[in-house]
């Protein structure tokens, strides 16, 4: 399947020369079907570390990463996909590049990552075959047809303009990925093994349940044991077909550090109140400086049950700058969020 992975420039350029490594405390690689997921998802990180968010494209085979040895579970849910390993940069598809500005120093690191040069034999950026090259992937890219290139045909131009660097080296995409997974790419971490929570496997069982009271209890688990992946595992659900299910994602997602806003604003136009009530209070609460507009939002929502779960948030403004924010709870009809907005707006 084509699938996308959001994550930032930085990481990207270390994504291209050493493969997708799971980022402690986590112990998996996320992707997403979707290409709006997978971006929201790099611009929730770009913003926390002042970087540039890009999305990569890959070509999963579901298959065979299960078969990888380093890999010990593939889950696929509603277009999310968590891999419990590494992956192998090998996936990436060419238009994975059209987020970055490709550069000779960036084809010169993915080179120099593919065949495992050292520092004394690596190719060197002012090499006149890299800059050829990195013009040659930009205008595939930027054209209709570069969505289609593969890495086979990147790596013939890498022979023909880097012809020192590649005789006699086999470097079909067979042998890329065979050479991967037998260790020519180290993909090695300096961090200490992490051993999951004794109830994660209980979790992942129960996020299969055909009962959606399974599903809630599997996701509650998760977030009981604090999981790194707690977002992503609960995005698996936000359309499942019982909105309980949705709604109890929703709630753990508004609790999540590292929420993303831009994810969840879809389901705030739920036509089901208890969806809408959730998703409008979880993206206020990861929508930083637009988060006074998201609470004024669902303080406006012709449902009750909207208005209750919004009313809790206008703890997190300021009573005396959104003073017209707080006059409208505090003149609700339900007597239940007026006297909320009341307690809470006490010192305007």
């Amino acid at each position: 399947m084509i699938a996308y992975h959001g994550t930032t420039q930085i990481r990207a350029r270390r994504i291209f020369e050493q493969g997708f490594l799971p980022k402690p405390p986590s112990r998996r690689v996320w992707f997403a079907e979707s290409r709006g997921y997978a971006m929201g998802r790099a611009q929730t990180q770009a913003r926390r570390a002042r970087d540039r968010p890009v999305v990569l494209a890959c070509d999963l085979d579901l298959d065979a990463l299960r078969r990888r040895q380093e890999v010990k579970r593939v889950v696929c849910r509603k277009g999310i996909i968590a891999v419990d390993g590494a992956v192998p940069a090998s996936v990436l598809l060419l238009d994975a590049f059209a987020d970055m500005a490709t550069v000779p120093e960036e084809v010169a690191a993915w080179i120099n990552g593919l065949l495992g040069l050292r520092r004394r034999d690596s190719v060197r950026p002012s090499h006149p075959g890299l800059a050829r090259l990195s013009r040659w992937i930009n205008a595939r890219v930027a054209s209709e047809e570069g969505r289609k290139l593969r890495w086979s045909e990147l790596i013939e131009k890498a022979r023909r303009w880097l012809p020192e660097h590649f005789a006699g080296v086999d470097l079909s995409i067979e042998m890329v990925r065979r050479r991967r997974r037998v260790g020519l790419i180290d993909f090695e971490v300096d961090t200490p093994s992490i051993e999951p929570d004794p109830r994660e496997a209980e979790a992942l069982v129960l996020l299969e349940d055909a009962d959606p009271s399974g599903r809630v209890r599997g996701l509650s688990l998760l977030a009981e044991i604090h999981d790194p992946d707690l977002f992503d595992w609960c995005a698996m659900f936000t359309e499942d077909e019982s909105p309980a299910v949705q709604v109890a994602a929703l709630r753990i997602m508004g609790r999540c550090v590292d929420g993303s806003a831009e994810i969840l604003e879809p389901l705030a136009a739920s036509q089901d109140r208890r969806v809408r009530a959730a998703a409008i209070a979880a993206v206020a609460r990861h929508a930083g400086d637009q988060s006074a507009r998201w609470i004024e939002r669902g303080l406006r929502d012709p449902e009750v049950c909207v208005r209750v779960e919004t009313v809790p948030l206008l703890d997190t403004l300021d009573p005396r700058r959104h003073r017209a924010i707080f006059d409208l709870a505090r003149n609700d009809p339900n007597p239940d969020v007026a006297a909320r907005a009341r307690k809470l707006g006490q010192h305007t």
